[in-house]
């Protein structure tokens, strides 16, 4: 395609391009960093606790069990010790991705597109990570996907220019690398496949050895990472662990939803996840019709189709439609609305200066950057990182964790193990204290999948081994999401095991959306619990033996299987 408007745009004004990039990149991080105190959410604890871990020689899959590739675990560890063990290092760890994942979408942008069409996509992709209902502001495995399949597409784009073979190869690398992030990764390589096998080199690079030599190199570096992980994992013995829940258990969680429920799912994350962006959403699919309407180069073509496809493929797995996984998404909407931009300014480009032209493209990117500024400037600008984390999780105990953390780090020596019976990972990372269990994770124990029982039963041998010095039970429906007619078990045991064995020391309890109340030792006896989400902090009983079941110090838990 001869972009004329675009293309004098360009002459003209060189550095405009960069400067409205670095622009998006200051505003982004200015946003990230004032909301950087915000309570960590429990992926982000289970990814910051992982990685204390390996920074104490703990290897993966020990004492943190979960059905993810370690990559992010590795990751999160070189942030903790880059910026320290904190949750505002970890958001500007996430800070720093994003902006490198920013400058890698304006690099590809601009071979495909042109630099101001790039700008365009950039900033769009800057604002659009930063929405909360995707959960643009937590850092969860899907940036860190992003990060390394942009990259990684970025220098296959190169090699497949230049023809040489070690750019296909590094590729590969950077694609596996971006799989060891999440599994997720998987459909990025895959598009990479598809494009060495789609596209020529361009007019005068080396042959590299032909479509099919390009392919394996593409293919053995994308290998080589995870051949790597595995030898690590072998030298570590963990490897049976590492098998047992990124492919065994995986593939049980993957078939719980059946196709008939995939539409119901989707309207629930589709309807969460473009909450506040819908406007940049029907402009990409504007860009889309116009991508292949308008005159264009067939290599633009294809490799943001297949972006789009290969990116919605990644939302799918499992079908559940998780609104972070809309994440994967960001890159190809934020192209296709640099399409949109390119298209009306040529159009308007034959009727007005090329300069006006652009202001009017613009103008059609600020209406959907409006609607989303309106949505969400008290939470990006006003909120508190406490209100901010209350006004997206609800009762999700994620403010409280921090309280009980450090109770937990004031109560207890270093070496001393703790027990979390609930899904809240961060408590373990703020308080720096070694978990009593790797089921870091109840879900699983409640879930419609076949080794929930034994998981259970792994859960209660490896607490009572332990003996850790504090459990804390959460009884919050959002942190076990118990299925219809789930083993009860659990429940029981622990309602049975803290009576004989914990004094209760904790109340957490959550009230309102505005309301926490806490009380601690003494000032337990006294509580009422009056609101059904509460976690409860439980302290081991002095001499270490468990009297009787039936003790009369037995703390009033409510099966949430009841509700």
């Amino acid at each position: 395609m001869v972009r004329t408007t675009v293309s004098v745009l360009a002459r003209r004004s060189p550095r405009l391009p960069l400067f409205v990039v670095a622009a998006a990149i200051v505003l982004s991080a200015a946003v990230r960093l004032r909301l950087a105190e915000v309570p960590l959410e429990r992926d982000e604890g289970e990814y910051a606790y992982a990685g204390q871990l390996l920074l104490h020689g703990t290897p993966p899959y020990v004492l943190a069990y979960n059905m993810k590739f370690p990559g992010v675990y590795y990751a999160n560890a070189a942030i903790l010790a880059a910026f320290g063990s904190t949750p505002r290092a970890i958001r500007i760890g996430l800070l720093l991705v994003n902006a490198a994942s920013i400058l890698l979408l304006f690099a590809l942008g601009r071979r495909l597109l042109g630099p101001s069409a790039a700008a365009a996509s950039a900033a769009t992709f800057a604002l659009l990570s930063l929405d909360r209902w995707v959960l643009g502001v937590f850092a969860h495995a899907t940036h860190f996907v992003i990060l390394f399949a942009l990259a990684g597409l970025l220098v296959l784009l190169r090699g497949m220019g230049s023809g040489r073979r070690a750019g296909f190869l590094a590729a590969g690398v950077l694609l596996g690398i971006s799989v060891l992030m999440k599994q997720q990764g998987v459909a990025f390589v895959c598009l990479a496949a598809g494009l060495v096998l789609a596209l020529p080199g361009a007019p005068g690079a080396r042959a590299g050895g032909g479509r099919v030599t390009r392919l394996l190199l593409l293919g053995a570096g994308a290998l080589l990472p995870g051949l790597v992980l595995l030898g690590v994992l072998a030298a570590q013995g963990v490897l049976g662990r590492f098998w047992f829940w990124t492919v065994t258990y995986a593939a049980a969680y993957a078939a719980e939803v059946p196709w008939s429920e995939a539409g119901t799912w989707l309207a629930l994350g589709w309807g969460t996840a473009t909450r506040a962006t819908r406007p940049f959403w029907g402009l990409a699919a504007a860009g889309l019709v116009a991508l292949w309407i308008a005159p264009r180069d067939r290599r633009t073509r294809v490799f943001v189709t297949g972006l789009v496809l290969a990116s919605g493929a990644a939302v799918c797995p499992g079908l559940y439609f998780r609104e972070h996984y809309f994440i994967l998404l960001l890159p190809a909407v934020a192209l296709l609305c640099g399409v949109a931009w390119e298209t009306v300014s040529e159009l308007a480009g034959r009727a007005v200066s090329p300069r006006a032209a652009a202001g009017l493209a613009t103008l059609l990117l600020l209406v959907p950057a409006g609607v989303f500024a309106a949505a969400e400037w008290e939470p990006l600008v006003s909120m508190t990182p406490r209100e901010f984390s209350r006004a997206r999780f609800g009762p999700n105990p994620f403010i409280e964790a921090e309280e009980i953390a450090a109770y937990l780090r004031d109560h207890t020596d270093p070496g001393d193990r703790v027990a979390v019976v609930g899904s809240e990972p961060e408590i373990y990372f703020l308080s720096d204290r070694v978990s009593a269990t790797g089921y870091i994770y109840t879900y699983g124990l409640v879930e419609p999948q076949p080794y929930a029982v034994r998981m259970q039963d792994e859960m209660r041998a490896e607490i009572e081994a332990a003996a850790p010095a504090y459990l804390v039970y959460v009884q919050v429906a959002l942190s076990w999401l118990p299925s219809p007619g789930a083993d009860p078990g659990i429940f029981e045991w622990v309602q049975h095991h803290t009576a004989a064995c914990y004094d209760l020391v904790g109340i957490a309890e959550v009230r309102s959306q505005e309301e926490t109340v806490y009380a601690w030792d003494e000032a337990v006896a006294g509580h009422e619990i009056r609101a059904p989400n509460v976690v409860f902090t439980y302290r081991r009983k002095h001499g270490g033996g468990c009297p009787d079941p039936g003790s009369p110090d037995a703390a009033p838990i409510a099966s949430l299987l009841r509700r």
